[in-house]
């Protein structure tokens, strides 16, 4: 009987012993699933978190590109001469305009101007390159030669322009080269990235205000031939409407962009041949 007792003790202590072990690990192993799924919680969290702030960065640096303004390159918008140059001023009258109008405004303010000054100088250099031709040269600026001394000099400050040079406020003497050139082709200005000088030619500087805010626009969708003839007429602003033609809008394709022009010159007649050719 003593020995069946002592049996059924240590069969309840084993017993007890391995209930005991047997929870210590379920313990342990709960223990430690319970701890992988928390950390897995707190990654997951962090994870979260971090992927917010970089969807916030990107949306904040998406909002800044779009609301940053367009940047105007005005180097993209000159205009070309070569027309008038292998032609006469009086079949280029529109062209011939503005361009002595564009040559008021960049100088009016300087010692050397006086009034028909741009006149003057533009069918001096129209001489000047008819000379060139003559003499079968390159068209060039800076190799024109005028017949008086005194006009090639201030053509030399016109073209050379100063280092620096600030329309509004009056400083220094603007380069001609950074508003005119000779091409090949006839691109029309584009007046997305018209400079202030040629808009103030053009219109006045009310107007130019409003065309630099549709400007600095992302793609200029609103620069159409149409908005800008609203814009004078809401400044009563009578704008001649032929040179216009000189200009590209956001509406329009280049009238002649996938055109060249090569011309013949026989000094002999004074006669000038056009052929208009695809451009490769």
């Amino acid at each position: 009987m003593i020995f069946a007792i002592t049996t059924n003790t240590l069969v309840k202590k084993r017993s007890s012993d391995h209930f005991i072990a047997k929870s210590f690990s379920g313990f342990m192993t709960s223990n430690r699933n319970a701890l992988n799924q928390y950390e897995k919680y707190n990654f997951d969290q962090i994870k979260k978190v971090a992927e917010k702030k970089e969807n916030v960065r990107a949306y904040n640096q998406n909002n800044t590109a779009e609301k940053k303004p367009r940047v105007i390159k005005p180097e993209n918008a000159k205009l070309n001469i070569a027309s008038l140059i292998c032609y006469s001023k009086n079949s280029e009258k529109t062209l011939y305009k503005f361009t002595t109008s564009l040559i008021k405004t960049l100088y009016s303010n300087q010692s050397f101007y006086i009034e028909g000054f741009e006149n003057y100088m533009l069918d001096n250099i129209l001489i000047a390159f008819e000379n060139q031709q003559d003499k079968n040269q390159e068209l060039n600026f800076e190799t024109l030669i005028f017949k008086e001394d005194s006009l090639q000099k201030i053509f030399y400050k016109m073209l050379k322009g100063t280092k620096f040079y600030d329309y509004d406020k009056n400083i220094g003497i603007a380069s001609f080269l950074d508003f005119v050139k000779i091409e090949n082709n006839s691109l029309d200005v584009l007046i997305k990235d018209a400079s202030k000088e040629f808009l103030v030619t053009l219109f006045n500087k009310e107007i130019f205000q409003e065309i630099n805010i549709l400007q600095k626009e992302k793609g200029c969708p609103n620069l159409t031939y149409e908005n800008v003839l609203n814009i004078c007429s809401n400044h009563h602003f009578n704008v001649d409407k032929k040179l216009l033609h000189l200009f590209t809008f956001s509406n329009f394709s280049s009238r002649h962009s996938n055109e060249k022009v090569l011309v013949g010159y026989d000094k002999n007649t004074d006669i000038k041949f056009k052929i208009k050719v695809p451009s490769n």
